[in-house]
């Protein structure tokens, strides 16, 4: 045992251990090496399971030392390799990350752990996520009326998105040397790591920034206020020191999301226009490439707050839903130029607080406390873009304690999800015919459909009018209704962040169990029933395998059989269009789907999604050749949805390599190694082919009529508010469908589906069933729901969390 497997084997067990105890329990863990314990296989390996004795400390300070006692001994050890205590140290600090406050405060002692401990404030995860809560709203309604303008984000640069502790420093060192009243000179600014806080150039605060550090009884005959004036000085020259700014903790994934929810963001600085080449350095930087900044004249000399009030002048274009600032005099500017944006305060940590921020909302850096906060729990993320994927973990130890079902234990398993199912559909059966005693069938159904065990987004959304026109010539002539839903095109491995292999697991036949739970409801109110038609389209919208797909096809089929789903019919969507439309219409598609693409590559000819991908994304939608009012969703749209599924270059073989690539998948600047850079041009390029092709095949699709097929129709989806079709709940809670993702089970017993790469962050282990072979887990599950190693043969589930794996109903 070295290197990587004795950290993930000893190290992260014992720190995460400590954390959580101490974080989610309250618990102090003696953390001796003599009252700790490393459980070994038979085979002789450390399973990543540590043993700690009965007895609890009391003293926070010295268990915190004992634990880094602990560190350095592993590090030290005879099996480490030469990187190891750099390993050791860089895990255990991703470890005690996002620490609850109380817990860090707890941990901020006299010990070699103080360093590493972080926290963030959840009132500071809320504002975060108001502001992009409004700005995902207002892009949706925008999405549905394109003339209303596109939410926006503005930002300061300043001890906001920059951060100029660098240069604070530097300019410390600089002014530090002997002066009248200091003839030994300052050495708190020669060593300003020393000083409480940092000081920031606002005047007002200055004095502060003295009483704070105790300045001014220390050296009670220097000129402070000509001091001041040498430190800015220093601080704000040259020039050329403005391009050592770092970028504030979170801010890059945060104008991200903005952007991944539909919005943009506007930089409003106090700098001035001649250092804006510097400034755009610094900023790219860190990834923001060409940001849409505005600056102050050079001759300026008006009050900073009263121009950039001015600047909301020049971004009529956009809906401002948020101003982040840290001086109060520019947010009450601001506030009176933009009345209904939410007014942020910024106190950077480190740094002097700002005057008069105290009845504001406010935030000390950009970063969000990442959901859920103890695990394992799902994600419940709608797309893997919201996920934090530079903080999760590989967990690459979690393969070993996996679960192999047998076939007896398998088929009970499907046997009582089609059981339950039955059950459930005869309970909403009758409970609809008391609701509705003396309701036509065309009532009866409707209500059925959008109850919430078979619902996706509001009743409005799918209406009794709109539903009577797609049954009723159904009803009126007694036969079955027919349901047409597109689905199943093929498990998305490619990036290796969604799942782990491209056939259908546990996801899939939960879904086609919940079409027969719906059809069994439906049929036990209208006889007749439902026909539910699925369209499959693996190689439709997006080149794929034929072989994959198919083997993907066949083993839906067989779950079709295994649950007998007698009214599912799988039918690919080009050999349905041949039939509905004509095989005229299906003749002509590749020539109608090569004018739309060549249409687009013409008017994209100029972008380079591989240079600046947030600008290209942003300009397309100005570019599109369908205008500005496109049938579908637009290239940017699309681009976002297939970026996380195209495949991921190789690279260095570590277990997170494909979390370091999508982290910050937009930044492709010269600060990223090589081999980084490379591998996400490659993404980026792929998901902007892969968009291209999928916007031409909408439209022809659009052209040929392909959403008229089957009409009249339900027609289902699983996506949420989308006009005349009727929104299905498939898997209950989850947004994901299942071939986005990999089934999961929750400790409450809910199939779900989730994102590989969160599921192994929170400590699920993948579930083997001879229903879907070796290659591939049939889903995954909670280690805390996993029988431990000592017991004879392989890891089992816990019989009690086994025999309740069901559906979730709402």
């Amino acid at each position: 045992m070295a290197g990587p497997r004795l950290v993930e084997s000893v190290v992260r067990p014992l720190v995460t251990a400590f954390r959580v105890a101490l974080d989610r329990y309250g618990v102090v863990l003696e953390t001796d090496p003599r009252s700790v314990a490393v459980e070994v296989s038979r085979r002789g390996r450390a399973t990543g399971r540590v043993v700690f004795s009965n007895r609890t400390a009391t003293d926070v300070d010295e268990a915190a030392r004992r634990l880094a006692g602990c560190l350095d001994l592993v590090a030290g050890s005879p099996a480490a390799t030469g990187d190891s205590h750099l390993d050791v140290w860089r895990l255990a600090r991703a470890e005690l990350r996002f620490l609850r406050p109380a817990t860090a405060g707890l941990l901020r002692g006299d010990h070699p752990l103080a360093d590493h401990i972080h926290s963030v404030a959840s009132a500071q995860d809320d504002v975060l996520r108001q502001v992009l809560d409004s700005v995902e709203k207002k892009a949706r309604r925008r999405r549905s009326d394109p003339t209303l303008p596109r939410p926006a984000v503005m930002l300061d640069l300043d001890f906001v998105v920059l951060d100029p502790r660098r240069r604070i420093r530097h300019a410390a060192r600089q002014v530090c040397g002997v002066r009248p009243g200091a003839p030994h000179g300052i050495p708190e600014f020669t060593n300003p790591e020393l000083l409480r806080v940092l000081p920031n150039p606002h005047p007002p605060d200055w004095a502060r920034f003295l009483d704070l550090n105790g300045l001014r009884q220390a050296y009670p005959a220097v000129d402070f206020e000509t001091l001041r004036e040498q430190f800015f000085q220093a601080f704000h020259r040259p020039w050329s020191n403005l391009t050592w700014d770092d970028l504030a903790e979170g801010v890059v994934r945060f104008v991200r999301d903005v952007e991944n929810r539909g919005g943009t963001v506007v930089y409003n600085t106090g700098r001035r226009e001649r250092v804006r080449a510097q400034t755009e350095a610094a900023l790219a930087r860190g990834g923001l490439l060409r940001p849409r900044l505005l600056m102050m004249p050079d001759d300026r000399t008006r009050p900073v707050a009263e121009l950039k009030a001015l600047h909301a002048a020049k971004v009529s274009d956009v809906d401002v839903v948020a101003v982040f600032d840290d001086l109060a005099d520019n947010l009450q500017a601001l506030a009176q130029a933009l009345p209904q944006a939410h007014l942020v305060a910024v106190t950077p940590p480190g740094y002097v607080p700002g005057s008069d921020l105290e009845r504001l909302d406010t935030i000390h850096t950009f970063e969000r406390i990442p959901h859920p906060t103890h695990s394992p729990a799902l994600s419940h993320a709608t797309s893997i873009a919201h996920l934090p994927l530079g903080e999760l973990r590989a967990r690459p130890l979690l393969a070993e304690h996996a679960v192999r079902l047998d076939q007896a234990a398998s088929t009970a398993l499907v046997d009582r999800l089609v059981t339950n199912a039955l059950a459930n559909a005869a309970e909403t059966a009758e409970r609809t015919r008391r609701q509705l005693p003396d309701a036509p069938a065309l009532r009866l159904v409707h209500h059925i459909l959008t109850r919430k065990q078979f619902r996706r987004g509001t009743r409005a959304a799918y209406p009794p009018e709109v539903a009577a026109r797609d049954m009723l010539p159904y009803i009126e002539r007694g036969e079955p209704i027919q349901m047409v839903l597109p689905a199943f095109p093929i498990k998305q491995a490619d990036s290796r962040l969604k799942a782990l292999g491209t056939l259908p697991d546990l996801a899939e036949l939960g879904l086609l169990v919940r079409f027969r739970e719906l059809a069994a409801a439906v049929a036990a109110a209208y006889p007749p029933g439902v026909r539910i038609t699925v369209l499959t389209d693996g190689n439709h919208f997006r080149l794929r395998s034929r072989t994959a797909t198919a083997e993907y096809l066949r083993k839906v089929s067989d779950y079709v059989d295994l649950v007998g789903a007698e009214e599912i019919e799988l039918r690919d969507i080009d050999e349905a269009a041949a039939e509905q439309l004509g095989h005229d219409a299906v003749r002509s598609r590749s020539e109608v789907l090569a004018a739309h693409h060549t249409k687009l590559a013409d008017a994209y000819r100029d972008l380079d999604v591989t240079v600046d991908p947030a600008g290209a994304l942003v300009r397309s939608s100005d570019l599109d050749p369908a205008g500005p009012h496109p049938p579908g969703l637009a290239l940017p749209e699309i681009f976002r949805s297939l970026v996380h599924s195209v495949p991921t270059p190789t690279g260095t073989g570590t277990d997170d390599w494909d979390a370091i690539i999508h982290a910050d998948l937009y930044n492709v600047g010269s600060a990223v190694p090589p081999d980084v850079a490379q591998a996400r041009r490659a993404v980026l390029r792929a998901a902007w082919d892969a968009a291209l092709r999928y916007v031409a095949v909408t439209r022809a699709d659009h052209d040929l009529g392909y959403d008229q097929m089957f009409w009249p129709r339900v027609r289902l989806t699983l996506s949420t508010s989308v006009p005349e079709r009727c929104g299905f709940a498939g898997l209950g809670g989850s947004a994901v469908p299942p071939w986005q993702g990999t089934a999961a089970v929750d400790p409450r017993g809910h199939i779900s589906t989730d994102f590989v790469v969160h599921l192994r962050d929170q400590g699920f282990v993948p579930v083997y069933s001879p229903l879907l072979g070796d290659e591939q887990p049939w889903f995954m599950a909670p280690i805390t729901m996993t029988e431990p190693l000592d017991l004879p043969g392989p890891n089992r589930l816990i019989p009690t969390f086994q025999d309740r794996i069901r559906l979730r109903r709402r």
